[in-house]
């Protein structure tokens, strides 16, 4: 089986697909696999695995961008 990343798209859609080759070294790396754990779980069960997965993803995004552009900072 290959890896599978979850990916939002600009339109309000998702897309599973392969990994980019590379990920910006400055981003966080998306959860990879996410199919693995699909055959042995129910269907609830893994739909949260890949929520969990996606929710902490965005949110180390959205930590780094804050820490990166100083947001919060009186300028």
């Amino acid at each position: 089986k290959e890896n599978l990343c979850l990916y939002g798209l600009p339109n309000e859609t998702w897309e599973v697909n392969l990994p980019v080759e590379e990920v910006p070294p400055e981003l966080p790396e998306p959860a990879l696999g996410i199919n693995f754990a699909r055959d042995g779980m129910q269907e609830k069960d893994w739909l949260s695995l890949v929520a969990v997965h996606s929710d902490s993803w965005l949110l180390a995004v959205a930590f780094y961008f804050g820490a990166r552009f100083s947001f919060g900072k009186n300028e």
